[in-house]
């Protein structure tokens, strides 16, 4: 292992974790059985998770006709799985903040729409869609910690990659550092425990091995993709840019179920930059 990639990791390992309240509320949204009043119990153990519940039940995004007051009924309001996405986006953007001449918004933006998308599309070509949620949401970790460790080498990247596609940033870490951003997301995967399909398909997503038409870092690479072209307002007509040839025949597909997928890359969208920018 070489040793920016040795600082790299040891500067991603002192990275606060992410809260407890945060973590026994992920916890919860896992039981199967679970329930409005429960989630709203945990929630309202932490005042600033509570607050947030609240900002986001009555903001405009929910169009309520009356301010929502209670932990309970903003639960019930928002839904079990857009809190999963609010908690877990709020405990990684507190966790990773104050990083200095970084564009953060757009990186959230990107990893947490990236996120969703991925599970769509898995669940559209019958792929475990939880799996690529989370190998989407993480597939960028690296470059934070790239940030943290080596912070005028990431400035130098920043400045020479127009970062428009999944690889393009992945190239140039390559030709700086030796290695790219995936590799250390993927170590950060391991580190947590994740499973190893997931860490694997972060770590080979910028240029998918053909594995076949759906592989799980193939889902990573096209959803990273089109979160990317959603937004900067890319025309679909020019999603087929920028993209590893692995990943053609998963766009094709993609493209034939646009008119069940696209509205609800839209929908998510909205959700993620609301979320991103009431942070």
């Amino acid at each position: 292992m070489s040793t920016k990639l040795q600082t790299i990791l040891q500067a991603a390992c002192s990275l606060p974790s992410i809260p407890r309240a945060v973590q026994e509320v992920l916890g919860l949204l896992e039981k199967p059985d679970l329930t409005i009043g429960e989630l709203a119990e945990a929630i309202s153990h932490d005042p600033v998770m509570s607050a947030k519940v609240l900002r986001l039940a009555n903001s405009a995004y929910f169009g309520v006709q009356r301010e929502v007051d209670t932990v309970e009924s903003a639960a019930l309001m928002i839904g079990i799985d857009s809190i999963r996405t609010m908690v877990l986006a709020s405990g990684m953007m507190d966790t990773f903040k104050d990083m200095a001449r970084f564009d953060s918004q757009r990186f959230w933006t990107i990893s947490l729409l990236s996120a969703y998308i991925a599970r769509d599309l898995a669940n559209s070509v019958g792929l475990n869609g939880n799996k690529a949620y989370t190998a989407s949401l993480i597939h960028g970790l690296g470059v934070l910690a790239i940030h943290k460790a080596l912070p005028d080498l990431a400035n130098q990247i920043d400045q020479n990659c127009k970062d428009e596609c999944p690889y393009d940033r992945a190239d140039v870490e390559n030709a700086v550092l030796g290695f790219h951003h995936g590799e250390v997301s993927a170590e950060i995967a391991r580190g947590w425990k994740l499973p190893d399909d997931i860490g694997e398909s972060v770590r080979q997503y910028p240029h998918p091995r053909r594995t076949g038409p759906y592989s799980l870092s193939s889902i990573v690479h096209l959803s990273v993709a089109l979160a990317m072209d959603l937004t900067d307002d890319m025309p679909v007509e020019l999603w087929v840019d920028n993209l590893d040839s692995s990943v053609e025949e998963l766009l094709s597909t993609t493209l034939e179920n646009l008119r069940t997928l696209r509205p609800r890359f839209d929908k998510s969208r909205e959700f993620v930059q609301m979320l991103v920018t009431t942070h």
